[in-house]
């Protein structure tokens, strides 16, 4: 199971009312333009500034400025498959990428998309794109599909991640978030199948293929401080690497690999990572992750899932699995104890605080179930 398949299963779920209002451009090759699109399938979300992006099937493309309390539809956009993920450098300029290895970009604020790649022949989809800049991009997918740009996604060209003869999907692109770091400027990491790990030192030009002992799928990955990733796996497994310099003395619990750079201007270059398992009390897989103001990390999964990792003060991860068990796609923090969920059926508003209420009062009729589970 991969995650076309997770996605593309979620469709069968859909109320017809999130279909049955649209004018779906028959023919024209457009997405469909409907009042009820915010309630279709989300598979993607992004805050840039004030504002907050989202993708997902039969090409919606919307986008909201108000925290996600009302929401705007693109007024055009040549493409009617399923949107995977987007990457926005900026509010002005977006990129996203879909089936059939489409990506489509738009430069006026998300209002309208030109289709910058497609190749209808791989019949398969790109996964994630992460785009470093206006210039420098990355776009991943099923079987090893990957591409990259030097000039904004005037030109998509082949790139070399991963040799393994069972081409294992490449689900997820990620950097780092706090842009204030020096190494965040140049490194990109991948997640992927048979517990494939990759990261790169030159924007994507070179890649270190890294296994990690774990037999499963990661969905997505997340860089939470200086030489370290949290990765996002099934089953509610996370696995927490940490990238250990010449002179750093490593702990003697810690499950260790050597991982070499085969080839590029890195090549002979060796790495030295250890692993940590995480587990986060419920057993729904991880589909996102952002870090909060305050360094913990958020995490959005299946099943009604939402975890906040604290690997630094509390050294714990609270799981909240919500009553409605949708499942979620992405994640956005809204400020305080606010998340916005986007997935199943749209949006929804959470709180942790409220989760955890509803668990332990003996007044609520909630649903909600609460997990503490201590890393120490």
């Amino acid at each position: 199971m991969f995650r076309i398949f997770i996605l593309l299963s979620t469709l069968f779920l859909l109320p017809v009312s999130s279909v049955s209002s649209s004018n779906f451009n028959y023919g024209s090759g457009f997405a469909a333009q409907s009042a009820l699109a915010e309630k279709s399938l989300i598979n993607a979300m992004e805050k840039v500034d004030d504002r907050i992006y989202a993708a997902g099937e039969h090409g919606i493309i919307i986008y909201s400025d108000d925290l996600g309390d009302t929401w705007i539809q693109a007024e055009s956009v040549p493409y009617t498959s399923t949107i995977t993920d987007l990457s926005c450098p900026t509010k002005k300029s977006c990129w996203v990428v879909g089936h059939d290895a489409v990506i489509l970009h738009s430069n006026d604020y998300g209002k309208t998309w030109v289709k910058q790649y497609e190749d209808i022949d791989w019949d398969a989809p790109l996964l994630s794109i992460h785009m470093f800049d206006e210039k420098d991009g990355i776009a991943l997918g099923a079987f090893a599909l990957s591409l990259r740009t030097s000039d904004g996604g005037k030109s998509w060209g082949y790139l070399f991640v991963d040799d393994d003869e069972f081409q294992p999907h490449l689900n997820f692109a990620y950097a780092d978030s706090q842009m204030w770091r020096k190494s965040a400027m140049n490194e990109a990491y991948a997640v992927g199948e048979l517990g494939k790990y990759y990261l790169s030192d030159d924007r994507g030009m070179s890649w270190m293929a890294v296994e990690t002992g774990y037999e499963g799928s990661y969905w997505a990955g997340i860089k939470v401080d200086e030489g370290q990733s949290l990765l996002l796996g099934m089953s509610g497994n996370l696995t927490l690497i940490n990238d250990y310099g010449t002179e750093d003395i490593i702990p003697s619990d810690k499950i260790t690999t050597l991982a070499c750079y085969e080839s590029g201007i890195f090549a002979g270059e060796c790495k030295t990572l250890a692993f940590e398992r995480l587990f986060i009390g419920s057993k729904n897989s991880l589909t996102n992750a952002i870090i909060l103001d305050d360094g913990r990390i958020a995490i959005s999964g299946n099943g009604g899932s939402i975890s906040v990792v604290d690997l630094f003060r509390k050294k714990n991860i609270e799981t909240c699995v919500r009553s409605d068990r949708l499942s979620n796609t992405s994640i956005v923090y809204l400020g305080s104890d606010e998340f916005l969920l986007a997935g199943e059926n749209g949006f929804r508003k959470h709180s942790m605080t409220e989760c955890y209420e509803n668990f332990t009062s003996e007044d609520s009729t909630s649903q909600d179930s609460y997990f503490t589970i201590d890393l120490g």
